[in-house]
């Protein structure tokens, strides 16, 4: 979240330094009420600014981010902060009346003329209506039950209040602004987020990294999993590890899932399937082999390396074991040096370790990489001090973990105390919303 810090002490910044160049003659509550009415103002814009450029996805963003899956993190929390700033800044302008109750108004002085000045009564009047939608579309992201389907197209109006918000804060800025920071920082948000609207609007959104597929087989595996294996058309290319929006024809918009399969020459990929809502369960009913799909991506940075000289463990939750399938895939078929690694596979039970034969004979041919399937209903729930992991602290591996965010808390923060070194737990953040 450093990203949201930055931004946040960028505004502070350039607000101090608008009070500098123009300081009061007297520090009052009137005076506080319309500055912290600016700077939420400007807090909240901003921040929708960043929002609306990692909502289109930029490729060029991954490498600094970690992956498109800590985009998204960011973005579902720049996000839950710019609309609680918009909602600050509304809350402040209508105290008006209250604070005329303990706090005698002195008389303002002209305000300087702007050449919008036309459009600051329809524009607040915009703005308002925008608090209330940005206020209800909090309500139903934070609501994990709202249908993803009829969220998605919700989520979509944010790309519509912003521009009206762009007009909003443009008309609004105190004209002293655009000669300073605070302008400069309005204006980027408003260029960079309009744009940004613009190819959200149009359907533009990662056109140019979406592939023609079809389905080669889909294949049940266990009560709940289904594995779906596609082939791609054109000049497809990624690392085991990543992740790609499948998307069916006809069907609920893209979803991500990551690729259980390294490169191959077949362009074919993998993508284990596990029922986890409404959507995935009905995919056994919606998807046949010969059907035509669209592949976007790849995305994600959760790749292997190759390289580390230390002790490498993995950890996959359930579902979480794909990336390591590309992984192991990846090591058989591409000759270069093998890492050092123990592959823990946590399931709840024997029954629930589909994979268990497969990772089997993949490890069987890496004699330094260890296989672990841990079951809950035997061993108890997974921990640092039940898979053994305390033990290793000391030699300072690198933890690479994939699965449900719970047990990644637990264990990076099991791992943290036991003095493992900031920055050698590596996860995804696989939650979109």
């Amino acid at each position: 979240m450093k990203v949201i810090r930055w931004v946040v002490l960028t505004c502070l910044a350039a607000w101090g330094w608008s009070v500098w160049m123009s300081p009061p003659a007297d520090m009052n509550a009137w005076w506080w009420r319309k500055e912290l009415i600016n700077l939420s103002g400007v807090l909240s814009f901003v921040l929708m600014g960043l929002i609306m450029v990692l909502a289109v996805r930029p490729a060029w963003l991954e490498k600094p981010f970690g992956g498109l899956d800590k985009m998204y993190r960011v973005h579902k929390w720049a996000g839950i902060l710019a609309i609680s700033f918009a909602l600050l800044h509304y809350g402040l302008d209508l105290a008006k009346d209250v604070m005329r109750l303990f706090f005698e108004r002195p008389v303002r002085g002209p305000r300087p003329e702007f050449w919008l000045d036309f459009l600051r009564g329809p524009v607040k009047d915009m703005g308002e209506w925008s608090v209330w939608l940005l206020g209800a579309m909090l309500l139903i992201t934070l609501w994990q039950r709202f249908p993803y389907h009829i969220w998605r197209y919700v989520h979509k109006v944010l790309a519509v209040v912003f521009v009206v918000l762009a007009l909003h804060a443009i008309v609004l800025a105190p004209p002293a602004w655009w000669m300073q920071p605070m302008g400069v920082l309005v204006g980027i948000a408003a260029v960079a987020g309009s744009v940004c609207a613009v190819l959200a609007l149009s359907g533009r959104i990662g056109r140019s990294r979406t592939h023609r597929a079809v389905i080669v087989s889909v294949e049940p595996q266990g009560d709940s999993m289904l594995e779906v294996v596609c082939r791609v058309s054109g000049d497809w290319q990624h690392q085991p590890g990543q992740f790609a929006f499948l998307r069916a024809a006809g069907h609920e918009g893209q979803h991500p899932f990551t690729i259980a399969s390294a490169q191959n020459a077949g362009n074919t990929l993998r993508f284990c399937i596990k029922k986890l809502g409404d959507y995935t369960a009905r995919l056994p009913a919606l998807l046949k082999a010969g059907d035509e799909v669209s592949i976007e991506g790849p995305y994600g940075c959760f790749e292997l390396q190759r390289d580390i000289r230390q002790e490498q463990v993995w950890i996959a939750g359930g579902i979480g074991i794909t990336p390591f399938l590309a992984w192991l895939e990846a090591l058989q078929s591409a000759p270069g040096p093998v890492p050092v690694a123990t592959l823990h596979y946590c399931v709840r039970s024997a029954a629930d370790a589909v994979h268990a034969e497969r990772l089997q004979a993949l490890c069987a041919t890496l004699p330094t990489i260890t296989l672990v399937i841990h079951c809950s209903d035997e061993e108890g729930r997974p921990s640092a001090a039940a898979l053994r992991l305390l033990d290793k602290v000391a030699s300072q591996p690198q933890v690479w973990f994939c699965g449900p965010q719970g047990l990644g808390d637990s264990l990076e923060a099991d791992l943290a105390r036991a003095g493992l070194a900031r920055g050698a737990f590596h996860r995804e953040a696989f939650q979109m919303r």
